[in-house]
């Protein structure tokens, strides 16, 4: 199954910086992170999402809201805590996913078997930057203020790593229909052509230091 992707305006100005990066130097830790954001918005588009480790959302008091999306844990970087063991994935990929549009003929709706749904992707951050509220500020959202759009969905549930881990938990966002503020995007990508042409990407590597070096006193996953 493939999706449409719509590209936040804010994670689209990231990539922007990124890639100028990388096309200074692939190996720098920009081009590095540039390369691996790419593979994995890739593998959203062409639901590959299961090569990734991946968790639900969801909310609490002191959170903000995201009960509609989910992370992907990206490798970019390989970091260790004090002790020597190693901290996991460093980067996350929060993204969302939403209902085909119909198709409109003369006026109703018909039957389309080829619609695509969507996926949105919001943001690519170091583990150590709080991705949670950073995706959070990028949707309008308010700290410890549930979304009433959103009441009925359940949260996060547990971890998909780590000793609590269970078998069959839902990994993916809930699909919920398209929201207003995204209809046009959506309605742009499903009457266009599929795109040939995509900034050129690599494997995501996993060596190589992070010049501030965050997250090396955090054990605790996101």
């Amino acid at each position: 199954m493939s999706y449409h992707l719509i590209v936040g305006a804010e994670l689209k100005q990231d990539m922007a910086r990124m890639h100028a990066a990388w096309k200074q130097g692939s190996n720098s830790p920009a081009g590095r992170e540039f390369q691996a954001a790419m593979d994995a918005m890739r593998a959203l588009r062409e639901g590959r999402e299961s090569e990734y480790e991946g968790k639900q959302l969801g909310s609490g008091p002191s959170s903000y809201d995201l009960r509609d999306a989910a992370q992907l844990k990206v490798p970019v970087f390989r970091e260790y805590t004090d002790r020597g063991r190693p901290l996991g994935p460093s980067h996350r990929l929060i993204y969302r996913e939403f209902e085909p549009l119909p198709k409109v003929e003369d006026g109703r709706v018909v039957p389309d078997p080829n619609a695509q749904a969507y996926r949105h992707a919001v943001a690519f951050v170091h583990r150590g930057d709080d991705p949670a509220a950073v995706a959070g500020r990028r949707l309008g959202r308010e700290r410890g203020r549930l979304q009433p759009e959103l009441h009925g969905l359940a949260g996060g549930g547990r971890p998909s790593v780590g000793p609590d881990r269970r078998e069959g938990i839902q990994t993916t966002p809930h699909r919920i229909p398209v929201p207003p503020d995204l209809i046009r995007q959506a309605a742009i990508l499903r009457d266009s052509p599929p795109p040939t042409a995509r900034p050129p990407a690599g494997p995501p590597t996993a060596s190589g230091p992070r010049p501030t070096n965050p997250g090396q006193a955090r054990e605790r996953d996101r």
